[in-house]
């Protein structure tokens, strides 16, 4: 009975017939029916009913579906497998073991009797000899089947559930990053806006500076006039200074490379062109003794006012007045490029003059070999003369007299500002490697000329 009730159990749960169900009880003597034909109506109905679901996507949300399409996960795999739907046609044997079958190849008569007896044999042993064996293991095969489909149901229904959470997660994400790139966005503009109204009013508060200052002075001096008139100070320059050559502490760090030039100076060191005194406090501060001359009045006041020792003048006239072999040193930072090739000669030639034998003579200048120094740095000032390429200054300092000490390339473009390589690994291809190699060759050559040192300086000694 127990078996009995498990089977029709197992067979509810296929969605079997209720002819199907009431299988005979032993010690029926109702008619037998027919196993054969029932067992194809039972298949044929379940693969229907399979087939029917096979592509069905019930109970999965419109982003659980989307979610798993996009990420390639299956689902719904346990309930539409080939394996189940086997398992749900061929649950039960019993059926083909069938009398019907059974023929045979003799004629007439003895093949009839042959094929009679087969058959009673056939269905005495499955009837008699094999019927409780076929039904516990019919009983069987229903539940295996029966907890396979379930078993099939709670993973696809699980598998549901958890692709519609990933699917909300991965919503919940893409809003997250969403509302972080907006505030992003929102911070970079706020931003933007106060820079464009801070720098607004720095040009507002030059532009009414520089106006105060030319109704006060409607004459600037000429640098053809002498040193000793005291003329008001014209601030034009230093208000270019001040916007694009850097703060004070940005060109301090970049003229940390001279006070070790001048370490060993037996005597005071020159610095023409000496502007805000950047390079004076270094020199104080490494105890080199130095001072500075520089033709802009308002450059020379902002360096006093920072307790430097600097002086209004002409530098290459200053060095006119003094005696000969009286430097210990002479230093002159983007100076060379404001003067004319006159000029030019008679500096090195004061200098040569003028400076201990063995004193240490350095002129920086801008590299015009670097195409973004030369557009961004030398014609955004209108003061300038001509660039001086490295190598033309040099020949200038030898035919003055000057050995060359040493050419220091400076001010090298931040390494996010070039352009970039390409990565070359083991999973490329020879003909691949060696073509990235070749391009990459030309992008070192590239950043070569578009982005070089932007300045340089020129280090000479006294003969």
């Amino acid at each position: 009975m127990a078996s009995h009730l498990s089977k029709s159990g197992a067979f509810r749960e296929l969605g079997m017939s209720e002819s199907v169900r009431e299988l005979p009880k032993q010690g029926d003597t109702s008619p037998t029916p027919d196993i054969p034909a029932l067992m194809a109506e039972i298949r044929e109905r379940i693969k229907g009913d399979i087939d029917k679901n096979l592509d069905s996507r019930a109970g999965l949300s419109r982003a659980a579906v989307r979610f798993a399409d996009e990420r390639g996960i299956s689902y719904g795999d346990m309930q539409l497998s080939e394996e189940l739907k086997f398992l749900n046609r061929s649950f039960s044997y019993r059926g083909r073991i069938s009398e019907l079958n059974i023929t045979s190849h003799r004629p007439g008569l003895i093949g009839k009797i042959l094929v009679k007896c087969k058959r009673l044999l056939t269905t005495f042993t499955r009837d008699a000899v094999l019927k409780d064996y076929l039904q516990a293991e019919e009983d069987f095969h229903v539940n295996l089947v029966r907890f396979l489909n379930d078993f099939a149901r709670y993973v696809d229904a699980r598998d549901t559930n958890t692709l519609s959470m990933l699917s909300r997660i991965d919503d919940e994400k893409s809003l997250a990053i969403f509302n972080a790139e907006r505030q992003i966005r929102e911070a970079s503009e706020a931003f933007e806006s106060r820079i464009k109204t801070i720098d607004s009013m720095v040009r507002g508060l030059e532009g009414m500076i520089n106006n105060q200052a030319t109704l006060q002075n409607p004459n600037p001096p000429k640098t053809s006039e002498a040193p000793g008139q005291q003329q008001p100070a014209d601030i034009s320059y230093l208000l270019l200074e001040n916007r694009f050559r850097g703060s004070e502490s940005e060109i301090e760090r970049r003229l940390a490379v001279y006070p070790p030039i001048f370490a060993q100076a037996k005597g005071k060191v020159l610095e023409i062109g000496s502007g805000r005194g950047e390079l004076q406090r270094l020199f104080a501060r490494e105890g080199v003794s130095s001072y500075g001359v520089d033709l802009d009045k308002a450059m020379v006041n902002v360096a006093q006012a920072a307790g430097c020792t600097a002086q209004y003048g002409d530098g290459i006239a200053h060095l006119r007045s003094l005696p000969d072999r009286s430097l210990g040193g002479l230093v002159a930072i983007q100076v060379v490029e404001h003067l004319t090739r006159d000029q030019l000669h008679e500096l090195f030639d004061l200098a040569k003059r003028k400076l201990i034998p063995g004193a240490r003579v350095a002129f920086e200048t801008i590299n015009p070999q670097s195409m973004l120094a030369l557009s961004s740095n030398y014609f955004r000032d209108p003061t300038h003369v001509w660039p001086m390429h490295p190598d033309t200054l040099g020949y200038m300092a030898t035919l003055a007299g000057l050995p060359i000490l040493e050419v220091k390339m400076l001010s090298p473009v931040a390494p996010n500002q070039l352009l970039k390589e390409i990565p070359v690994d083991s999973s490329h291809l020879p003909a691949v490697a060696d073509a990235i190699t070749r391009i990459n060759i030309n992008i070192q050559q590239l950043n070569k000329l578009l982005y070089g040192f932007q300045d340089y300086c020129l280090v000479l000694e006294v003969p």
